[in-house]
């Protein structure tokens, strides 16, 4: 081996060390990595015209220990799932009950009559009004994960996340259906999660409404599984939704007006029955440095409960 060749080996070979070396520095101090003219920046979205705005935070309930998991309002309460307890309180912050559950809680919903449901990893238990256990459901699958519920009338819906289904309990949990989110038309999809976690909602004329994230989209369905209706929205602006997982929590006003909360440009909006954007109920400024999407809740008046997971506090928004 002649002197040229050994002396373009040893060249390479520190070339190689110095590329490792520089790689390493970089990686270990991300500031000095070059800016990439063609990243995507959320705060260019996060500004909301103070025209659009349309509530205002009255006020705001601390929680002063423990990880709030799910809230729900019904009659007049508050039902906070925190942990593994079920507390129910009045608006104003004082305890009406709490129970110690027999297992970590996802979701919950509460009939007219004042009957709670509590979904857990696989399956459901009903409580009666003084949150006595009453029902147990059998166990839905090994990959089930029950991250919704909502109730209508005598049935009971449940988002599973873990099997990409919908499942449909009687009110004595007994499973009647469950489906997949196929539009029986001509794009056979299903329910697209790019996450763990999948929302749905019933309106005041008991239609059920679920949310297909990957879609970006909130589908109406049946309590069989026929696809009804749909709308959807992909934008980083206020009127639509971004990401790989919104909207991620929904809910109704009496009007059957959605509420929606979204993660990643965290806020709160409502949009109109067909879809289009109403106004925003929160902006991304009152989520600063949240990473969470606040789960929703709405009282009689309409007002706008959100729970705040990054803040463990439940938030009070009211029309201005």
């Amino acid at each position: 081996m002649n002197n040229k060749v050994i002396k373009y080996i040893l060249l390479l070979a520190l070339a190689i060390i110095a590329a490792i070396v520089i790689f390493e520095f970089v990686s270990n101090n991300p500031d000095q990595r070059p800016s990439n003219p063609f990243e995507f920046n959320v705060d260019n979205y996060k500004a909301v015209d103070e025209a659009l705005i349309s509530h205002k935070e009255t006020r705001q309930i601390v929680l002063k220990e423990g990880n709030p998991r799910a809230i729900a309002f019904s009659q007049g309460k508050i039902y906070l799932l925190v942990d593994d307890y079920l507390q129910v309180i009045l608006p104003g912050g004082i305890e009406v009950f709490k129970r110690k559950l027999s297992e970590k809680p996802n979701c919950i919903t509460v009939n007219r009559n004042g009957y709670i449901f509590i979904g857990f990893e696989n399956r459901l238990r009903s409580y009666d009004p003084d949150g006595i256990e009453m029902d147990l459901s059998e166990i839905a699958s090994d990959k089930s994960n029950f991250t919704a519920l909502a109730v209508s009338d005598d049935l009971i819906y449940v988002a599973d996340a873990g099997a990409k289904q919908i499942r449909v309990y009687d009110k004595n949990l007994q499973q009647k259906h469950v489906f997949n989110g196929e539009s029986g038309v001509s794009d056979v999809h299903g329910f697209i999660l790019p996450s763990a976690h999948f929302d749905l909602a019933v309106n005041s004329d008991n239609e059920l409404w679920a949310v297909n994230p990957g879609l970006h989209a909130i589908q109406n369905y049946s309590e069989t599984g026929r696809l009804r209706g749909f709308w959807s929205k992909s934008s980083f602006e206020n009127d639509g939704f971004s990401g790989c997982c919104n909207p991620y929590y929904i809910a109704f006003l009496s009007d059957g007006s959605f509420v929606t909360s979204e993660k990643g440009l965290i806020r709160i909006k409502i949009h109109k029955e067909s879809g289009e954007l109403s106004s925003v109920v929160a902006a991304p400024e009152k989520f600063s440095d949240g990473t969470k999407a606040p789960a929703l809740a709405v009282d009689e008046s309409d007002n706008i409960i959100a729970l705040d997971f990054d803040r463990k506090m439940i938030r009070f928004f009211e029309p201005k």
